[in-house]
């Protein structure tokens, strides 16, 4: 679980007339740890903060320490325009981005420093009461080491929209890239399909020009792709997806679906259904699908054995 510090301050003197003020801040402390970063490369984490008071709070953020001068910050909403003070709605959890530059001169070696966020106290002091100015600070610490080596790291989740698919409909498929790598990376993938080992689709398709390369530390979501089932025998399918950067494969992923088939309460009438149906169960692994099963049957044998105990000892008594 992710630590949240809070800083809170109260100032309260009556005897002094000096303004009482309650105020707080908080923010995600878990450290920021970036490793093998390129100098002149860029990468972006989220910074969360908290507002617990009941009012809006305006915070001011920015950075200390090696890493001074190479963040810049912006909302969600608008990444155009960098920003220093945020209006933190009440009682809310509030990311901000963090881009992180590293100049192109630095040396190889490791840069400590933190992020900082803190908050003065905007109230004003009511006639003939006097006014202590006190701000208050948080901060999430930075490492970062900076090399000349490229690192080539990319995880790719592959999800179907379903597994089993009406005749004619398209095989829909949502693909979901994680750079942890230190380059920007355009990645293709190789696209193979077979029934009965016999090979129906096979194609390789390039990182589309339209879409921004996928940056280090960047999770992208990439638009959903279509393989049309018209003309194709109903049966069971197994899909094989390579992903690949400059021709050389980096991952490969499978699953399988079925088109045509006919499902009663989610199992299929035939034997590739019912494989189907218990690879759904495994997120399309079988063997994990047979674990979850047989795990369920004995949770019910378990139930069972209870309830036939029990009244075996009712009947006794």
């Amino acid at each position: 679980m992710k630590k949240i510090i809070f800083c809170g301050i109260l100032l309260s003197t009556a005897c002094f007339g000096i303004f009482e003020s309650v105020f707080a801040i908080g923010m995600i402390t878990e450290p920021i740890v970036i490793k093998d970063i390129l100098r002149g490369g860029e990468i972006s984490k989220t910074v969360t903060m908290f507002n617990p008071e009941s009012k809006t709070a305006i915070f001011t953020i920015g950075t200390n320490g090696d890493i001074d001068g190479w963040v810049e910050f912006f909302e969600k909403e608008n990444l155009n325009s960098a920003v220093t003070k945020i209006n933190v709605p009440a009682v809310t959890y509030y990311d901000v981005i963090a881009v992180i530059k590293v100049p192109a001169g630095t040396p190889n070696g490791e840069y400590n420093g933190e992020i900082f966020v803190k908050q003065s106290p905007t109230d004003q002091p009511k006639e003939g009461e006097s006014s202590v100015s006190v701000s208050q600070m948080v901060s999430r610490e930075v490492k970062i080491t900076v090399t000349d080596k490229e690192v080539v790291k990319l995880d790719t989740s592959v999800i179907p929209e379903k597994y089993d698919i009406a005749s004619g409909d398209p095989l829909r498929i949502k693909f979901v890239y994680e750079n942890q790598g230190n380059i920007v990376l355009q990645p293709s993938y190789q696209l193979k399909i077979t029934k009965d080992e016999k090979t129906i689709f096979n194609a390789i398709f390039p990182y589309p020009d339209d879409e921004e390369a996928v940056k280090p530390g960047e999770t992208k979501t990439m638009p959903d792709i279509e393989w049309q089932t018209i003309g194709q025998e109903d049966g069971r399918y197994t899909v094989e997806i390579s992903t690949m950067i400059n021709s050389k494969i980096l991952e490969t992923n499978n699953f399988y679906f079925n088109i045509g088939a006919t499902q009663v309460l989610g199992i299929d009438d035939n034997k590739e259904g019912v494989m189907s149906s218990i690879s759904k169960i495994g997120g399309g692994n079988t063997t994990i699908g047979w674990f979850i099963l047989g795990g369920i049957l004995l949770v019910i044998a378990t139930i069972l054995k209870f309830i036939f105990l029990r009244k075996k000892n009712i009947i006794e008594e």
